[in-house]
Protein backbone atom coordinates (compact mmCIF):
# COMPACT_ATOMS: atom_id res chain seq x y z
CA UNK A 1 0.00 0.00 0.00
CA UNK A 2 1.31 3.44 -0.91
CA UNK A 3 1.97 6.09 1.73
CA UNK A 4 1.89 9.75 0.82
CA UNK A 5 4.64 12.11 1.96
CA UNK A 6 2.02 14.74 2.83
CA UNK A 7 0.58 14.58 6.32
CA UNK A 8 -0.16 16.50 9.51
CA UNK A 9 -0.62 15.34 13.09
CA UNK A 10 -1.18 17.12 16.39
CA UNK A 11 -1.15 15.96 19.99
CA UNK A 12 -2.12 17.91 23.11
CA UNK A 13 -1.34 16.51 26.57
CA UNK A 14 -1.75 17.84 30.08
CA UNK A 15 0.95 16.62 32.45
CA UNK A 16 1.81 17.11 36.11
CA UNK A 17 4.18 19.93 35.16
CA UNK A 18 2.24 21.66 32.37
CA UNK A 19 0.76 21.33 28.91
CA UNK A 20 2.66 19.91 25.90
CA UNK A 21 1.54 20.41 22.31
CA UNK A 22 3.35 18.68 19.45
CA UNK A 23 2.67 19.29 15.75
CA UNK A 24 4.19 17.11 13.01
CA UNK A 25 3.97 18.23 9.39
CA UNK A 26 5.37 16.33 6.38
CA UNK A 27 5.74 17.36 2.73
CA UNK A 28 7.45 15.71 -0.24
CA UNK A 29 11.24 15.59 -0.60
CA UNK A 30 13.63 13.11 -2.22
CA UNK A 31 15.17 12.16 1.12
CA UNK A 32 14.29 12.47 4.80
CA UNK A 33 14.84 16.05 5.98
CA UNK A 34 13.98 16.59 9.63
CA UNK A 35 13.52 19.95 11.36
CA UNK A 36 12.84 20.12 15.11
CA UNK A 37 11.71 23.25 16.97
CA UNK A 38 11.80 22.97 20.77
CA UNK A 39 11.29 25.29 23.73
CA UNK A 40 14.41 25.83 25.81
CA UNK A 41 13.30 23.45 28.58
CA UNK A 42 13.16 20.54 26.10
CA UNK A 43 16.18 21.34 23.91
CA UNK A 44 18.24 18.50 25.39
CA UNK A 45 15.70 15.96 24.00
CA UNK A 46 16.18 16.81 20.31
CA UNK A 47 18.07 13.61 19.48
CA UNK A 48 15.34 11.49 21.11
CA UNK A 49 12.70 13.22 18.99
CA UNK A 50 14.73 12.74 15.81
CA UNK A 51 15.04 9.05 16.59
CA UNK A 52 11.27 8.70 17.12
CA UNK A 53 10.52 10.35 13.77
CA UNK A 54 13.15 8.50 11.71
CA UNK A 55 11.86 5.14 12.99
CA UNK A 56 8.36 5.92 11.68
CA UNK A 57 8.90 8.06 8.55
CA UNK A 58 11.37 7.18 5.80
CA UNK A 59 11.10 10.00 3.28
CA UNK A 60 9.97 13.62 3.07
CA UNK A 61 10.57 16.94 4.78
CA UNK A 62 9.27 16.55 8.34
CA UNK A 63 8.86 19.47 10.73
CA UNK A 64 8.29 18.83 14.44
CA UNK A 65 7.21 21.76 16.61
CA UNK A 66 6.90 21.43 20.37
CA UNK A 67 5.08 23.99 22.54
CA UNK A 68 5.16 23.95 26.34
CA UNK A 69 3.05 25.89 28.86
CA UNK A 70 4.16 25.26 32.46
CA UNK A 71 1.55 25.10 35.20
CA UNK A 72 1.77 27.03 38.48
CA UNK A 73 3.66 24.25 40.27
CA UNK A 74 6.16 23.83 37.45
CA UNK A 75 6.54 27.57 37.02
CA UNK A 76 7.33 27.95 40.71
CA UNK A 77 9.97 25.22 40.44
CA UNK A 78 11.48 26.97 37.43
CA UNK A 79 11.98 30.27 39.26
CA UNK A 80 15.54 30.93 40.43
CA UNK A 81 16.57 30.34 44.03
CA UNK A 82 16.54 33.74 45.76
CA UNK A 83 19.19 32.66 48.26
CA UNK A 84 21.46 31.64 45.37
CA UNK A 85 20.87 35.01 43.69
CA UNK A 86 21.75 36.83 46.95
CA UNK A 87 25.00 34.89 47.25
CA UNK A 88 25.82 35.58 43.60
CA UNK A 89 25.21 39.31 44.12
CA UNK A 90 27.58 39.38 47.07
CA UNK A 91 30.23 37.48 45.13
CA UNK A 92 29.96 39.72 42.06
CA UNK A 93 29.91 42.78 44.32
CA UNK A 94 33.23 41.69 45.78
CA UNK A 95 34.63 41.20 42.26
CA UNK A 96 33.37 44.67 41.23
CA UNK A 97 34.87 46.26 44.35
CA UNK A 98 38.26 44.66 43.74
CA UNK A 99 38.18 45.78 40.10
CA UNK A 100 37.02 49.30 40.93
CA UNK A 101 33.68 48.89 39.08
CA UNK A 102 30.31 50.34 39.96
CA UNK A 103 28.23 47.73 41.86
CA UNK A 104 25.01 49.33 40.64
CA UNK A 105 25.41 47.37 37.37
CA UNK A 106 24.95 44.14 39.33
CA UNK A 107 21.16 44.18 39.01
CA UNK A 108 18.57 41.41 38.58
CA UNK A 109 18.98 41.06 34.74
CA UNK A 110 22.74 40.75 35.26
CA UNK A 111 22.31 38.05 37.91
CA UNK A 112 19.77 36.10 35.81
CA UNK A 113 22.15 36.14 32.86
CA UNK A 114 24.98 34.93 35.07
CA UNK A 115 22.71 32.23 36.48
CA UNK A 116 21.77 31.07 32.98
CA UNK A 117 25.46 30.55 32.19
CA UNK A 118 25.89 28.18 35.13
CA UNK A 119 25.76 24.40 34.48
CA UNK A 120 22.20 23.09 34.91
CA UNK A 121 21.63 20.44 37.53
CA UNK A 122 18.04 19.30 37.12
CA UNK A 123 17.26 16.08 39.02
CA UNK A 124 17.24 12.91 36.89
CA UNK A 125 13.64 12.24 37.96
CA UNK A 126 12.63 15.62 36.56
CA UNK A 127 14.33 14.86 33.24
CA UNK A 128 12.79 11.40 32.98
CA UNK A 129 9.29 12.72 33.66
CA UNK A 130 9.61 15.39 30.97
CA UNK A 131 11.16 13.03 28.44
CA UNK A 132 8.52 10.33 28.91
CA UNK A 133 5.63 12.77 28.50
CA UNK A 134 7.29 14.42 25.49
CA UNK A 135 7.93 11.09 23.71
CA UNK A 136 4.31 10.01 24.22
CA UNK A 137 3.08 13.28 22.78
CA UNK A 138 5.49 13.09 19.81
CA UNK A 139 4.49 9.50 19.01
CA UNK A 140 0.79 10.38 19.13
CA UNK A 141 1.27 13.25 16.69
CA UNK A 142 3.36 11.05 14.38
CA UNK A 143 0.63 8.39 14.36
CA UNK A 144 -1.95 11.05 13.52
CA UNK A 145 0.23 12.24 10.64
CA UNK A 146 0.72 8.65 9.45
CA UNK A 147 -3.04 8.06 9.35
CA UNK A 148 -3.40 11.08 7.09
CA UNK A 149 -0.44 9.93 4.96
CA UNK A 150 -2.02 6.49 4.51
CA UNK A 151 -5.41 7.94 3.50
CA UNK A 152 -3.69 10.14 0.94
CA UNK A 153 -1.62 7.15 -0.20
CA UNK A 154 -4.75 5.12 -0.88
CA UNK A 155 -6.06 7.87 -3.14
CA UNK A 156 -2.71 8.06 -4.94
CA UNK A 157 -2.65 4.29 -5.41
CA UNK A 158 -6.12 4.25 -6.98
CA UNK A 159 -5.20 7.04 -9.38
CA UNK A 160 -1.85 5.50 -10.36
CA UNK A 161 -3.35 2.01 -10.81
CA UNK A 162 -6.06 3.44 -13.07
CA UNK A 163 -3.54 5.28 -15.22
CA UNK A 164 -1.31 2.20 -15.42
CA UNK A 165 -4.28 0.17 -16.64
CA UNK A 166 -4.91 2.77 -19.34
CA UNK A 167 -1.26 2.59 -20.43
CA UNK A 168 -1.51 -1.20 -20.67
CA UNK A 169 -4.53 -0.81 -22.96
CA UNK A 170 -2.60 1.59 -25.20
CA UNK A 171 0.37 -0.81 -25.32
CA UNK A 172 -1.94 -3.69 -26.28
CA UNK A 173 -3.24 -1.57 -29.18
CA UNK A 174 0.35 -0.87 -30.24
CA UNK A 175 1.09 -4.60 -30.07
CA UNK A 176 -1.91 -5.30 -32.32
CA UNK A 177 -0.71 -2.76 -34.90
CA UNK A 178 3.01 -3.61 -34.83
CA UNK A 179 3.06 -6.75 -37.11
CA UNK A 180 1.27 -4.84 -39.87
CA UNK A 181 3.73 -1.99 -39.47
CA UNK A 182 6.73 -4.17 -40.39
CA UNK A 183 5.09 -5.74 -43.44
CA UNK A 184 3.73 -2.39 -44.62
CA UNK A 185 7.12 -0.75 -44.22
CA UNK A 186 8.87 -3.55 -46.11
CA UNK A 187 6.40 -3.36 -48.99
CA UNK A 188 6.60 0.42 -49.04
CA UNK A 189 10.40 0.36 -49.27
CA UNK A 190 10.34 -2.20 -52.07
CA UNK A 191 7.91 -0.06 -54.04
CA UNK A 192 10.08 3.00 -53.58
CA UNK A 193 13.16 1.13 -54.75
CA UNK A 194 11.36 -0.14 -57.82
CA UNK A 195 10.45 3.41 -58.72
CA UNK A 196 14.10 4.46 -58.92
CA UNK A 197 15.19 1.42 -60.91
CA UNK A 198 14.80 1.00 -64.67
CA UNK A 199 11.51 -0.56 -65.79
CA UNK A 200 11.74 -4.32 -65.98
CA UNK A 201 14.88 -4.66 -63.81
CA UNK A 202 14.81 -6.78 -60.67
CA UNK A 203 15.88 -5.69 -57.21
CA UNK A 204 19.45 -6.66 -56.38
CA UNK A 205 19.73 -9.36 -53.66
CA UNK A 206 21.99 -7.15 -51.57
CA UNK A 207 19.52 -4.33 -51.87
CA UNK A 208 16.71 -6.63 -50.75
CA UNK A 209 18.73 -7.54 -47.66
CA UNK A 210 19.14 -3.85 -46.86
CA UNK A 211 15.41 -3.36 -47.28
CA UNK A 212 14.72 -6.30 -44.98
CA UNK A 213 17.24 -5.03 -42.43
CA UNK A 214 15.65 -1.59 -42.39
CA UNK A 215 12.20 -3.11 -42.01
CA UNK A 216 13.40 -5.16 -39.03
CA UNK A 217 14.70 -2.00 -37.41
CA UNK A 218 11.15 -0.83 -37.03
CA UNK A 219 10.20 -4.07 -35.25
CA UNK A 220 9.19 -3.16 -31.67
CA UNK A 221 8.58 -6.66 -30.31
CA UNK A 222 11.49 -6.49 -27.84
CA UNK A 223 10.39 -3.12 -26.49
CA UNK A 224 6.83 -4.39 -26.02
CA UNK A 225 8.11 -7.46 -24.14
CA UNK A 226 10.14 -5.25 -21.80
CA UNK A 227 7.18 -2.96 -21.28
CA UNK A 228 5.06 -5.90 -20.08
CA UNK A 229 7.89 -6.89 -17.72
CA UNK A 230 7.97 -3.35 -16.32
CA UNK A 231 4.19 -3.48 -15.84
CA UNK A 232 4.52 -6.61 -13.68
CA UNK A 233 7.31 -5.08 -11.59
CA UNK A 234 5.42 -1.83 -11.15
CA UNK A 235 2.26 -3.61 -9.97
CA UNK A 236 4.25 -5.74 -7.51
CA UNK A 237 5.85 -2.66 -5.94
CA UNK A 238 2.49 -0.86 -5.96
CA UNK A 239 0.98 -3.65 -3.85
CA UNK A 240 4.07 -4.01 -1.67
CA UNK A 241 3.81 -3.58 2.10
CA UNK A 242 7.25 -1.97 2.28
CA UNK A 243 7.32 1.47 3.85
CA UNK A 244 9.34 3.37 1.25
CA UNK A 245 8.66 2.45 -2.40
CA UNK A 246 8.60 5.83 -4.15
CA UNK A 247 12.14 5.59 -5.52
CA UNK A 248 11.55 2.09 -6.89
CA UNK A 249 8.41 3.27 -8.67
CA UNK A 250 10.31 6.24 -10.07
CA UNK A 251 13.02 3.95 -11.48
CA UNK A 252 10.56 1.52 -13.11
CA UNK A 253 8.60 4.43 -14.56
CA UNK A 254 11.81 5.83 -16.01
CA UNK A 255 12.47 2.49 -17.73
CA UNK A 256 8.93 2.50 -19.16
CA UNK A 257 9.64 5.95 -20.55
CA UNK A 258 12.78 4.71 -22.28
CA UNK A 259 10.95 1.83 -23.92
CA UNK A 260 8.08 3.97 -25.18
CA UNK A 261 10.55 6.54 -26.52
CA UNK A 262 12.29 3.78 -28.48
CA UNK A 263 8.95 2.56 -29.81
CA UNK A 264 8.12 6.09 -30.89
CA UNK A 265 11.47 6.55 -32.67
CA UNK A 266 11.11 3.23 -34.51
CA UNK A 267 7.49 3.63 -35.48
CA UNK A 268 6.56 4.89 -38.94
CA UNK A 269 2.86 4.27 -38.33
CA UNK A 270 0.63 7.25 -37.55
CA UNK A 271 -1.71 5.20 -35.35
CA UNK A 272 1.18 3.87 -33.25
CA UNK A 273 2.68 7.36 -32.98
CA UNK A 274 -0.64 8.66 -31.65
CA UNK A 275 -0.74 5.89 -29.03
CA UNK A 276 2.87 6.59 -28.03
CA UNK A 277 1.91 10.20 -27.32
CA UNK A 278 -0.98 9.01 -25.14
CA UNK A 279 1.30 6.65 -23.19
CA UNK A 280 3.84 9.44 -22.60
CA UNK A 281 1.09 11.70 -21.32
CA UNK A 282 -0.11 9.08 -18.81
CA UNK A 283 3.46 8.30 -17.71
CA UNK A 284 4.06 11.97 -16.98
CA UNK A 285 0.88 12.14 -14.87
CA UNK A 286 1.98 9.07 -12.91
CA UNK A 287 5.44 10.60 -12.43
CA UNK A 288 3.85 13.71 -10.90
CA UNK A 289 1.86 11.54 -8.49
CA UNK A 290 4.87 9.45 -7.49
CA UNK A 291 6.69 12.63 -6.46
CA UNK A 292 4.46 12.54 -3.37
CA UNK A 293 4.90 8.83 -2.56
CA UNK A 294 7.10 7.94 0.42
Amino acid sequence: MLVSMTGFGRSDQKTSFGRIIVEVQSVNRKHLELFVSLPRDFSLYEMEIRKCVSEKIGRGQVSVRVYFSPNAKSLSAMLPDTELLRQMKEAWGQVASECGCDQRHIDLPFLLQALANLPQSNPSEWKEEHLQALKECVLESIEAALRMKRREGEALERDIAGRLHQIQRYVEEIKTLSPDQVSRQRAKLQERMKEVLEPGSDLDERLLREVAFFAERVDIAEELTRMHSHFRQFEQVLRSTEGTVGRKLEFILQEMGREINTIGSKSQDAAITRLVVEVKSELEKIREQIQNVE
